[in-house]
């Protein structure tokens, strides 16, 4: 029998929830990007991606590498609100092991995944940069929050309505970061359309269940307040990963990265889930003192 955390105050659930060796965990990727950029500039160098002459380590290296405090303070509070946001959401939706598997893979596979497919575009460049691996909590963060709506604030909220939220980012990425074509506008309008065939059929479960279906906590302080600020962040934050493209001395920001990142970052947890591989809220069977 799954047990959540309704009959508590959203601050006793949330001190409850969070661990300090989980939290030491995901400390681990700013101190090493911190790390990394206390090294000389030529070894920061020699460990950015270079599409002309791409390594394995390299492959992986150049994500943790930064040449400008600006991206680098960007970067770092990305990682923080999007990475620290999902933590909370996902143990609140007793989907703490979902989220720690998924944030093991970014990290130590990601990387060099997305430099891979970085190959598929030739130009005459060099990658850095934490931002694709933030896109991935970005994409992991829809995830989380829909298993958080449908455990804490409405059971008739179920998981597998999570493409129509993905759907919807993808379409404000289109209008926002991709230029004014055909192939863009069309691209927007499939997502909408998707993610509106979505949102009916959400409509069709509430209808079926009348009533207020939501728990306990969905009237509480705090609980509400989450799951909207959680929203706010993932269709948010698009606008800051997907800018425009300005072009400034020389560097433009690589919007097919952050895109792999996003949608892998999504796809990965959410196929996991579908497969029945993670359980979304069946975890707080197991309350025990272990982190990740």
């Amino acid at each position: 029998m799954n047990r959540g955390y309704g009959p508590q105050s959203f601050r006793a659930a949330l001190r409850d929830a969070v661990r300090l060796r989980d939290c030491l965990a995901l400390s681990v990727v700013p101190a090493v990007v911190l790390g990394v950029f206390t090294l000389p500039e030529a070894t920061r160098e020699s460990l950015a991606f270079a599409y002309r002459d791409p390594t394995l380590v390299t492959a992986y290296a150049a994500h943790f590498v930064h040449f400008e405090v600006e991206h680098l303070v960007a970067n770092l509070l990305g990682y923080a609100l999007l990475a620290g946001f999902g933590y909370v959401l996902a143990v609140l939706a007793d989907c703490r092991r979902l989220f720690g598997v998924a944030a093991v893979t970014y990290v130590l596979a990601f990387p060099a995944v997305l430099s891979g497919l970085n190959l598929a575009v030739p130009r005459n460049a060099i990658g850095y940069g934490l931002s694709g691996v933030n896109m991935a909590f970005a994409g992991l963060l829809g995830v989380v929050l829909v298993a958080y709506v449908g455990r804490q604030l409405d059971a008739r909220v179920r998981v597998r309505y999570a493409p129509g939220v993905f759907f919807v980012a993808v379409t404000v990425v289109s209008l926002v970061a991709l230029p004014a074509r055909r192939a863009s506008v069309a691209l927007a309008a499939l997502s909408a359309v998707v993610a509106a065939g979505y949102a009916i059929a959400v409509w069709r479960a509430w209808s079926a269940s009348p009533g207020p279906v939501s728990q306990e906590c969905s009237t509480r302080p705090g609980w509400f307040d989450v799951g909207v600020l959680g929203a706010v962040a993932f269709l948010g934050y698009p606008f800051v990963g997907f800018p425009a493209p300005t072009p400034t001395d020389g560097s433009v920001v690589n919007v097919y990265v952050h895109l792999l990142g996003f949608c892998l970052g999504f796809i990965v947890p959410y196929v996991a889930l579908a497969a029945g591989a993670f359980d979304a809220g069946g975890e707080a069977v197991e309350r025990t003192s272990e982190g990740f």
